[in-house]
């Protein structure tokens, strides 16, 4: 699997502004989500090297946020990968939200216990600016080394973002993000159905290791 992932970011190029090793002076690197008042709230986006967790039931909005960073990312000329042991998300995301479908390496492991070790493999593999595991839907409910975990992300500085129904990290996670659906978003016209656009949803910081956690704010999403 390290094998294989490294081929994959040797045949999409490693990007130049992905920032491996030691971290530039002035403190935490970090990753922006795209969304400003998000980031103004982080104090620039999510930390890189570290694990973020995003929590919330299921369509709260957890993987419309995780697609908007993913965007953000790949828009950026991040590689982003995602580990889907459910095989929840739909291909048709990757267009609908912006993300560039060629520099997503999209995993699908047999089973909810081999997605944390497909996660620590692209970590280690290196040259992934962002890892996104979906844990949220996987079955069974995996055991997930945290340990393991951030240290594959700070030896290559990628921001691990993880879903989930409910944050497990502790102690573990830098930044700990708690989302709520608020209300469907629905396109009509006349003499046609009504089409489900987005989903608005509130966002907690429930735990920012880096800075003051408590904001909140209200996001809309184009996916679920």
């Amino acid at each position: 699997m390290p094998l294989a992932a490294a081929a994959v970011l040797d045949r999409l190029g490693r990007p130049g502004d992905i920032r491996l090793g030691t971290p530039p002076r002035g403190g935490q690197p970090l990753m922006s989500t795209g969304i400003g008042d998000l980031d103004s709230a982080l104090g620039g986006g999510i930390p890189r090297g570290r694990v973020t967790e995003v929590a919330g039931r299921r369509s709260s909005g957890r993987t419309g946020f995780a697609c908007a960073v993913a965007a953000h990312a790949t828009r950026r000329g991040e590689i982003v990968g995602w580990v889907d042991p459910a095989d929840a998300l739909d291909p048709e995301t990757l267009f609908t939200t912006g993300i560039a479908p060629t520099r997503v390496l999209w995993v699908r492991p047999r089973t909810g216990h081999d997605a944390p070790r497909a996660a620590e493999l692209l970590l280690a593999a290196g040259g992934f600016g962002l890892v996104v595991l979906d844990l949220a839907e996987a079955a069974p409910h995996p055991r997930i080394p945290w340990p393991r975990l951030a240290r594959a992300a700070e030896r290559t500085r990628s921001a691990l973002l993880v879903l989930s129904t409910e944050r497990r990290a502790g102690a573990y996670a830098a930044l700990g993000l708690e989302i709520t659906a608020q209300r469907a978003q629905w396109a009509r016209g006349a003499g046609r159905p009504a089409m489900l656009q987005g989903i608005a949803a509130a966002l907690t910081v429930a735990r920012h290791r880096l800075g003051i956690p408590g904001r909140a704010l209200t996001l809309r999403h184009a996916c679920a």
